[in-house]
């Protein structure tokens, strides 16, 4: 610390101090390198919240429009022919003129609709993302209810879905 002395009016010796203690300076240090833990602690948490939000709504939406799809196209349907390899099946209509055929593109890790039309396929989309292996999704018929096991993996968050449907009375 430079501190010089002077006399006042009155006698007094009065010290003019210049610069920071010790005492000060650590004090100083202290405060900061807990407001920068602080700091740093709700970065990381805001991080990890936001990567386990996203997993979750990416694992919900993937279902979602799982759900979409295979309902529509099993109240169009009257019938579900398994498949085989990568295909889970085909849903018929009555006259068979259109079929939805489901399948695992192992490639992209997707469950894929196509559109068939005479024969011939009009569309191609994947229903849900996510999907590790084929047998995360399983397709299985009981007389007019189609059911579908689905198994969704985004990131350390898995979602399972069991959906049911009713297809169309001949």
């Amino acid at each position: 610390m430079n501190t010089s002395r002077r006399l006042t009016k009155k006698g007094l010796i009065v010290r003019d101090e210049k610069g920071t203690t010790v005492v000060e300076l650590l004090v100083a240090m202290a405060i900061s390198v807990i407001v920068f833990g602080v700091i740093t602690t709700a970065l990381v948490q805001f991080m990890l919240v936001t990567r386990w939000g996203n997993s979750q709504l990416q694992i919900s939406n993937d279902l979602q429009i799982a759900s979409i799809w295979l309902g529509r196209d099993a109240l169009e349907s009257s019938s579900f022919t398994p498949g085989a390899g990568s295909e889970y099946g085909t849903l018929n209509w009555p006259d068979s003129s259109y079929q939805f055929l489901y399948s695992y593109d192992p490639v992209e890790g997707t469950l894929v609709r196509q559109f068939i039309e005479d024969g011939v396929v009009q569309t191609t989309l994947s229903v849900a993302r996510h999907i590790t292996n084929q047998t995360d999704v399983v397709f299985s018929v009981s007389g007019k209810l189609l059911t579908v096991s689905i198994t969704s993996t985004s990131g350390d968050e898995t979602k399972y879905a069991n959906l049911q449907f009713a297809m169309r009375a001949r």
